[in-house]
């Protein structure tokens, strides 16, 4: 009898202990790639344009930046989850490529396409999108000098 009722307390007790969630380490993470092409308002492309996401994560790295066509290939392979949907385009080199340009954001959710399934825990999946043209502005240079003594 005894060894009847350890038996079934040894059944109970690896069904009880399959019910338990294992603990996970790590976070919710995305791969997130995304393509564009710089120019400014005449066309020309601009290098050294750098793009990330409206947070501020940067992308992995020597992807991010335009090369001396303008063309972006931005590669993450762990961002936040809806991290992805918001991006800053910054001239980060000043006036060296062409001058300087105005910032620009972008909500991008409707050129974002998930290209791969989550597997049901952390990853939640790998996403792209393929900008086309993005136009940034010359920043405005202010002649008039208001310090006048």
């Amino acid at each position: 009898m005894k060894r009847l009722l350890n038996y079934i307390l040894g059944l109970l007790g690896v069904g009880a202990a399959s019910c338990i969630p294992v603990a996970m380490y790590g976070a919710p993470h995305v791969e997130f790639s995304l393509s564009a092409r710089v120019i400014d308002e005449a066309g020309n492309p601009i290098q050294g344009i750098e793009v990330r996401t409206k947070s501020g994560q940067q992308f992995d790295h020597n992807t991010g930046y335009a090369d001396y066509l303008g063309n972006i290939k931005a590669v993450s392979g762990s961002m936040w989850p809806d991290e992805q949907y918001e991006v800053v385009f910054l001239d980060v080199d000043g006036e060296y490529n062409g001058g300087e340009f105005e910032s620009l954001e972008l909500n991008i959710a409707d050129k974002v396409k998930q290209t791969q399934k989550g597997d049901g825990d952390w990853y939640q999946g790998s996403y792209k999108a393929e900008l086309g043209d993005v136009m940034l502005t010359h920043k405005q240079v202010d002649n008039n000098n208001t310090n006048e003594e």
